[in-house]
């Protein structure tokens, strides 16, 4: 009888082979080391080799550790497993699954700011993704050890599957997550108290309650335990936040059976109840988060006129402390927007007459919520419009003292963190005109990162 991880990972690895095999065939018909090196040469980029060597993955290895790891400390408590990506890479085994994982997501990364598509039939990224699933089932059969390596690997394996549903305009499944969860009490030797340990776990649990959310699903009781107490992993902001939101989800996807006729569903009025008590404890959240997270009103008669053009809505932009920072506490508003939601379903579906005024506070509050995402806008791409390159030092932040962090990190997170809000908004009743610019940013970031449109 095949494992959960054998079911999670068996497609995933015949697609990936299939789509190796389109590619060597087509690099066998064309020279494609030639028309790389000729795509990069017309974009020359000082992080990006004109020509392409027999060292390679050692230059997008660099490239990836450079751009999107080795970054100040100052949001280390919120970067989670990305500060252990590279001790636990650099002390695996060279068998190990995570040496090719690593590497298809950071060449995906150099080809997506080569500008060339790691979705092509000619991508070098996908061969090594083929390896890396390979290798992982390879390990699982012959009953190796679940270490932090073999986690790693598929948190990987989960990065470079959403670089190129970003990048193509797909949606990210979360596929890997499953047999993450799976593999999570199926470590043998290694302790699980460590450091690394806890926030290669607790990274695992953060991309769960993000699946949850975004597919509006609940979370299964064994997957809460697995990744809730396998390391007694710290009770951060940022895991408490993460608790109200996994019961958030649970809710929507009980929720959704009040417009499914074959779905059964609560009374509304028990998913009410929840769902006012939620949004308390949401509320109470931000009250008790660090002080120093709070963002800073910025008025847009102090922003760069670069900045104002490249897209500014109303009269100010948010500052917050750091990029994933932001990225944290508009979370926080796309959850508080998913129960107004809830509570505006209820309402008319409550017995006796529906007072206007019990929907106007949920619509008065998503429209708020809605104003604060599109706020983080400009902290996030800064007057960034068109393609350039990820080290381009003359892009231009709201804030006059943004530093070379904030640049770096902006460039390597900030639209795939707006493109996890902005999408949301397009369904909510906001202002009039509001819709129409949110489509605006994220055609803009679209045009950024040379992402598909879709």
């Amino acid at each position: 009888m095949p494992s959960q991880f054998d079911v999670a990972w068996k497609d995933q690895n015949a697609v990936a082979s299939r789509a190796v095999q389109r590619r060597l065939k087509a690099v066998e018909q064309s020279d494609s080391d030639r028309g790389t090196s000729t795509e990069l040469a017309r974009h020359p980029d000082p992080d990006v080799p004109r020509y392409l060597s027999q060292d390679y993955n050692d230059y997008a290895l660099t490239f990836f550790f450079n751009s999107y790891l080795l970054l100040s400390m100052g949001s280390k408590s919120l970067r989670g497993y990305f500060d252990c990506i590279y001790p636990v890479w650099e002390q695996s085994r060279p068998e190990s699954p995570l040496r090719p994982a690593l590497t298809a997501v950071a060449m995906s990364l150099l080809e997506a700011w080569s500008w060339l598509n790691p979705n092509s039939p000619q991508s070098l990224a996908r061969s090594h993704y083929a390896q890396a699933i390979a290798a992982l089932r390879r390990h699982l059969q012959n009953s190796g050890d679940v270490d932090d390596d073999i986690l790693m690997a598929t948190l990987m394996l989960d990065m470079y599957d959403g670089i190129t549903s970003f990048c193509g305009a797909r949606s990210h499944t979360g596929v890997h997550l499953i047999g993450s969860a799976a593999l999570i009490e199926n470590r043998q030797r290694r302790p699980s108290s460590s450091e690394a340990s806890q926030k290669i776990i607790s990274g695992i649990r953060s991309m769960i309650v993000g699946r949850a959310l975004r597919k509006m699903e609940s979370v299964s009781s064994d997957v809460l335990t697995r990744t809730s107490s396998a390391s007694n992993l710290p009770r951060t902001p940022q895991y408490e936040l993460e608790e109200i939101q996994l019961e958030i989800a649970s809710l929507q996807a009980s929720a959704s059976g009040l417009t499914s006729p074959n779905k059964a569903s609560p009374p509304a009025s028990e998913i009410l109840a929840k769902a006012y008590e939620l949004d308390q404890r949401l509320v109470n959240w931000t009250a008790t988060m660090p002080r120093d997270w709070h963002p800073t009103a910025c008025p847009s008669s102090s922003v760069p006129r670069s900045v104002r053009d490249a897209g500014i809505y109303q009269a100010h932009c948010d500052i917050y402390p750091s990029i994933f920072i932001a990225n944290l506490l508009t979370g926080h508003c796309s959850s508080r927007i998913n129960l107004q939601l809830v509570i505006l379903a209820c309402l008319p579906r409550l017995p006796g007459p529906l007072p206007h005024k019990d929907e106007e506070p949920a619509r008065t509050t998503i429209q708020a919520l809605a104003d604060t995402i599109c706020a983080s806008v400009p902290f996030y791409l800064g007057d960034r419009a068109t393609v350039r390159r990820i080290d381009d030092q003359t892009v231009r932040y709201p804030q006059a003292d943004a530093s070379a962090e904030h640049a770096r990190t902006a460039a390597a997170y900030g639209g795939m963190f707006l493109m996890q809000r902005l999408p949301q908004l397009l369904g909510l009743g906001l202002r009039p005109g509001q819709r129409e610019w949110v489509l605006g940013q994220m055609g803009r970031i679209k045009r950024v990162y040379r992402a598909a449109a879709g």
